[in-house]
C-alpha cells in the first residue's frame, strides 16, 4: 500500500450530455400563445369590471394611445411567468 494519489487516465470517458428536449420550441410558443391569450381576456375582464370602455386612449403628449394594449402588456407579461413556469419552458432564468 502505498500513500501516492490515484492517477486519473486523461483519456477517461466524458459524461454524456443530456439530450435536448424536441418540443422544447413547440411548448416556448405555446407558452407566449396562452399567455397572450389570458393575458387580454383578464385584462378586458377587469376593465369590464371596473367600467372602462374597451376602446378607450390615453393621451401620452401629443400622443394618443389606445388603452387596452397598454394595459393587457403587464399582465401578459405576469401571465407569461406562470405558463412558463407550469410548462417548463425555462425561457427566464430561476
Amino acid at each position: 500500500m502505498s500513500d501516492k494519489p490515484e492517477v486519473s487516465s486523461a483519456a477517461a470517458p466524458q459524461t454524456a450530455q443530456p439530450k435536448a428536449d424536441a418540443a422544447l420550441n413547440a411548448r416556448r410558443l405555446l407558452a407566449w400563445a396562452i399567455s397572450i391569450g389570458t393575458g387580454l381576456v383578464l385584462t378586458i375582464i377587469v376593465l369590464i369590471a371596473v367600467n372602462i370602455p374597451l376602446d378607450a386612449t390615453l393621451f401620452i403628449s401629443f400622443v394618443e394611445l389606445p388603452f387596452l394594449p397598454l394595459a393587457a402588456l403587464p399582465m401578459v407579461l405576469l401571465c407569461f411567468i406562470w405558463v412558463d413556469y407550469f410548462l417548463g419552458t425555462r425561457i427566464l432564468p430561476d
